[in-house]
């Protein structure tokens, strides 16, 4: 056996962890693409295990079979409706480019009824209705700038939901590893948090859990009920492309942005196209149940799960997307839980003789004057 001095075991150390920060910076640079997708795999994984024991018990306990269709349904769920909308956003360049080419042979007719009684802007938009009628080029010259920034816009829309395509395909088949080792890596991660944080590890592992589970249900969740509401006014209303805006309202919500951004153009249109009443559904089933149901939706589902105070998820969810984007939705909410439970176990531990001793100390106050005990 081989004795070795202080020295030389303290730079056994030395090399040993250098080692390990060299491996470690290596496996960070492998796995850097993989990052974002195995986040949102986590995610999705987390937030849809109660789903997928339910199925798999229902397949008698056949988990490779339950992963599967889990993945399936996923993928239908993630990565098809983003199919449509990148084809949807490059046929609209493609119409905007022509357009830019055919729009000085564009004869409009005379403006709806409906244009000039517009509060504020009635006058001014039939003044340049009827001016487009008379000539058109002029009127070309001073909305082109615009045009062309809409089509550089939505190319770039294009761009970014394309890159989220390849980003939920990939995080979608990791899901399915997810569901078929989910207890072996619920193992493994409790042990990790056991070794490194003892007892309290395993509670921020479930909170953790708990407080993704809330926000996908509170977040998610009203987005699809509000893109499907959205949907089923659309459809009734005969708006060409519900479904597609149904899926761009499910986006808009879930990044916590007003979906009036979708229903008040669809009104509009209505309008346009000389059906006021359906313009003044689309407009009042938007304002009226679209635009409020996640006011009472989301909070019971958020503070029904995480038992953490809701104002703390919001800012989480708030921040996060503000941060990092939509995937901030659930880390920024999941740290601030994880955050916020390590500083209420450190104050109620540390306060708790603090506070005995405090009561000691008040029964000693009588009439604004403090008695000290020689002990």
């Amino acid at each position: 056996m081989i004795d070795l001095s202080s020295d030389q075991l303290f730079i056994q150390r030395i090399v040993g962890i250098a080692i390990l920060a060299i491996l470690s910076f290596a496996c960070l640079q492998i796995m850097a693409p993989f990052i974002g997708p195995l986040l949102w795999a986590i995610i999705i994984t987390v937030s849809t295990w109660p789903l997928f024991v339910r199925l798999r018990t229902a397949l008698g306990e056949r988990r490779k079979l339950a992963a599967t269709l889990m993945t399936i349904v996923l993928a239908c769920l993630f990565v098809v409706p983003i199919v449509l909308l990148v084809a949807s956003l490059s046929e609209s360049v493609a119409g905007v480019v022509t357009l830019l080419r055919d729009l000085t042979s564009l004869k409009l007719g005379e403006p709806p009824t409906w244009l000039a009684n517009i509060p504020l802007l009635g006058t001014y938009l039939d003044a340049q209705w009827h001016k487009a009628m008379v000539d058109m080029s002029a009127t070309l010259e001073q909305v082109r700038p615009y045009i062309e920034q809409t089509a550089t816009w939505i190319l770039k829309q294009a761009a970014t939901f394309g890159t989220a395509l390849l980003e939920f395909l990939v995080a979608v088949i990791i899901s399915g590893f997810l569901y078929a080792g989910g207890e072996t890596l619920a193992q493994a991660t409790q042990r990790f948090a056991l070794r490194t944080a003892g007892e309290r590890g395993l509670t921020l592992v479930d909170v953790a859990e708990r407080t993704i589970r809330s926000v996908a249900q509170g977040v998610i969740g009203t987005a699809v009920l509000q893109g499907l509401l959205i949907e089923f006014s659309l459809i009734v209303a005969g708006v060409p492309g519900s479904p597609l805006l149904g899926f761009l309202t499910f986006l808009l919500a879930v990044m916590q942005l007003p979906t009036f951004l979708v229903w008040v153009p669809a009104a509009l249109w209505l309008g346009y196209e000389d059906q006021m009443g359906w313009a003044i559904f689309t407009a009042a089933w938007g304002l009226l149940v679209v635009g409020t149901v996640d006011n009472f939706l989301r909070p019971y589902f958020i503070s029904h799960g995480s038992r953490l105070p809701l104002l703390l998820i919001f800012a989480g969810v708030l921040g996060g997307l503000l941060a990092w984007g939509l995937i901030g939705i659930f880390l920024g909410a999941t740290l601030l839980a994880v955050g916020y439970t390590l500083l209420y176990t450190w104050l109620y531990e540390e306060l708790t003789p603090t506070a005995e001793a405090g009561d000691a100390l008040t029964s000693q106050h009588q009439g604004g004057i403090t008695k000290f005990s020689p002990d």
